[in-house]
């Protein structure tokens, strides 16, 4: 018990002596405020913008509906910002201390990603607009899932991985239920989504366009600037590259204030995604409990103007 008091002083004595490890420690907190939302997510509303949006019959043309389209994007990155929270928890308890800067980086990378994903589907005022974009994403997804249940099939009838008759007889008929689900999507209006870095650049423009009211750092900001620098930096670590360790000098302080730019970025998008979800998605008289920090709820009430007029 000593011994981990003793490890909690030095810390701290540390978050004082560099202050990007301190904002490092609170952006972590902010981000882990969100797993509850990502654990406890809801479906739209009636009468919702976005219950409207997956209204006749749209919800069963693509995997998931619409909502589901966005939704599972957002989960995954408040999943990653909360096992940020946990390895940086982690890092202040081990001797010598270890932040695995790498790893922290690639998860802010996942919760950019993944939250721009839904950003860039849900961000235009036009109902037809939005639900080209689910589809076109949602078809992504469902190509992915197609591939994997025809290698799998391939693979066991090459004996190169020999599947129990359970699985493979599944993977037939997930193969089978997938090539439906993307003759379905084809018959829809689709925008590409194909390329993840333009969804990335597109939801920072609409973000600077629409700056998120509780969010006091965004201002005097250019998020499509910080964005573009944070995601090519997180994504060298992603694919092994060593280059962004020339950025670091001063020692552990240049290390810290890089990971505290990601974080800041990763909360942005996330934060944004999620306030966007809610916009389209919550009736503000609902009497259903609200799984997102009450921090947000400006940026909710002032997005959710954007399409009342599509209610």
């Amino acid at each position: 018990m000593q011994n981990m008091k003793e490890e909690d002083a030095l810390y701290a004595l540390g978050a004082m002596l560099a202050p990007a490890l301190q904002r490092v420690g609170e952006r972590c907190e902010r981000g882990r405020t969100l797993e509850k939302w990502g654990l406890k997510p809801h479906r739209p509303d009636p009468r919702t913008s976005m219950a409207l949006d997956d209204g006749d019959g749209y919800d069963r043309k693509i995997p998931e509906g619409l909502s589901g389209t966005v939704m599972f994007p957002i989960m995954n990155a408040t999943d990653a910002l909360a096992s940020a929270d946990i390895l940086i928890t982690a890092a202040a308890k081990k001797r010598p201390f270890n932040h695995h800067t790498a790893s922290f980086l690639a998860l802010c990378r996942t919760a950019v990603e993944c939250s721009a994903q839904a950003i860039w589907v849900m961000s235009p005022v036009e109902r037809d607009v939005r639900r080209a974009r689910a589809a076109g994403l949602a078809k992504v997804g469902t190509e992915h899932a197609r591939d994997y249940h025809d290698n799998a099939i391939q693979a066991h009838d090459q004996k190169l991985r020999v599947l129990p008759d359970v699985n493979y007889k599944q993977s037939q008929h997930r193969l089978k239920f997938h090539k439906e689900e993307i003759a379905t999507l084809d018959a829809l209006d689709q925008e590409n989504g194909r390329k993840y870095t333009d969804l990335v650049r597109k939801a920072a423009n609409w973000i600077e366009e629409n700056p998120p009211a509780h969010a006091t750092e965004t201002q005097n900001v250019h998020i499509p600037t910080l964005s573009k620098q944070q995601y090519r930096l997180c994504s060298s670590f992603i694919h092994g590259h060593s280059w962004p360790t020339d950025l670091i000098g001063g020692g552990p302080s240049g290390m810290f204030s890089m990971m505290a730019d990601a974080i800041n970025t990763a909360l942005i998008y996330t934060e944004s995604a999620v306030c966007l979800y809610e916009a389209q998605s919550t009736d503000p008289d609902s009497t259903r409990t609200n799984y997102y920090p009450e921090e947000l709820q400006p940026t909710i009430d002032t997005w959710r103007a954007l399409y009342a007029a599509e209610v």
